[in-house]
């Protein structure tokens, strides 16, 4: 959302809003625009429509969180100088990603991709949002493979793209009184990524 107008942000930030407070059925355009003190055709110049509006309040939903948690892994990975200190970053970034607190955010992703059925124009750009900090990721880590502390034979996009997807689907544990041991399921995952990462013996 870096460079976007002021009046655009707030609007898109009353439609998260109230996506997150009542569904897609509760925007409501005259009231957004109304909350954000401007008039209808302006809300219209920034999105073209209701439908814009929602498709890139989606968007944003399903993206926000990645884009932080990039940026603190950019950050982390700066003052990794050896394999171990890259370990150690990476799990203690993982472990936040995944706390219960979080759950919130995987669900806004869970329903962003729902809402993204029967809408191609919002699944490209939740899929070109998400490539683009895919990328980030794998060109970040593209120096630690480089220096062998990453095995060489994997595609570092795929990975990351497959942990993200992983971590989404901890929504399937966390809807109910699942039988599943959430413990035991983050170990599982982070066993499986630093394996992939870094050979069994890590």
């Amino acid at each position: 959302m870096a460079g976007e107008s002021p009046v655009k942000q707030r609007l898109l930030e009353l439609a998260i809003q109230s996506i997150d407070e009542s569904g897609e059925a509760g925007i409501r355009v005259n009231q957004l625009a109304e909350a954000a003190g401007v008039t209808l055709p302006t809300l219209y110049h920034h999105f073209g429509s209701r439908e814009g509006l929602v498709e890139e309040a989606q968007a944003e939903r399903f993206i926000r969180a990645f884009r932080t948690d990039v940026e603190n892994l950019l950050a982390a990975l700066a003052d990794c100088k050896s394999k171990k200190d890259l370990v150690r970053e990476l799990r203690r970034l993982f472990a936040a990603r995944r706390e219960t607190e979080r759950s919130l955010v995987r669900w806004q992703r869970v329903n962003a991709l729902g809402a993204s059925y029967a809408r191609p124009t919002l699944a490209e750009k939740i899929v070109r949002a998400h490539d683009e900090l895919v990328t980030q990721v794998a060109l970040a880590l593209l120096p630690f493979q480089r220096q062998g502390f990453i095995r060489q034979d994997i595609d570092l996009r795929a990975v990351v793209a497959w942990y993200n997807g992983s971590v989404i689907g901890k929504n399937l544990i966390e809807i109910s009184n699942s039988s599943v041991d959430a413990h035991e399921w983050d170990r599982t995952l982070d066993e499986a990524v630093f394996a992939v990462l870094f050979g069994p013996e890590t």
